[in-house]
């Protein structure tokens, strides 16, 4: 009986050693992919806010309409924008956001004098980020007179995005 409590308890120690190990690995694979990310997207950014007029499929490219927004200049342009502002939040690194940029440049492009489209970079900005509690990218933030009405994570063609926006419009 002693023999056998001995046992266990060595394999409650190796597995609990193997858990301890298995976690510090996590944390250094994270650490590495969190600081990879930002210095690709240091490199990859020469200004937050430069405007460009053609339909693009980077994440962070913004069309004619679309508003590029900061930790710096968010409270102003949309909290303080009297009628409908969708927000985009995205990393320049998800394929997800990639995949969308065409569709939210065109949305911004059929609803423009209608209503204001942006987009912020959620690592880059944490504070704005972590003030609406962003846990995925992309998430669509819909605000009217600066108040959150809706929002949606994930993937969304330009009809859902126009949809989601019209709803709000008178």
């Amino acid at each position: 009986m002693v023999e056998e409590t001995k046992s266990n308890s060595l394999k409650l120690q190796i597995i609990a050693a193997s858990v301890i190990v298995l976690l510090f690995v996590t944390g250094l694979v994270i650490f590495g992919h969190i600081q990879n990310q930002s210095q690709a997207e240091q490199t990859s950014q020469s200004t937050e806010t430069s405007q460009t007029s053609s339909v693009s499929s980077e994440a962070g490219s913004l069309g004619k309409y679309e508003v590029g927004l900061t930790d710096n200049n968010f409270d102003k342009e949309v909290l303080g924008y009297k009628g409908v502002f969708m927000v985009e939040f995205y990393l320049s690194t998800c394929p997800h956001c990639r995949n969308v940029a065409a569709d939210v440049t065109a949305a911004s492009d059929e609803l423009a004098g209608k209503a204001k489209v942006g987009k912020i970079e959620a690592s880059q900005n944490t504070s704005t980020a972590n003030k609406y509690d962003i846990g995925a990218v992309p998430t669509f933030v819909v605000f009217k007179n600066g108040k959150e009405k809706e929002r949606a994570e994930g993937e969304r063609s330009k009809q859902d995005l126009i949809d989601m926006i019209s709803k709000y419009l008178n």
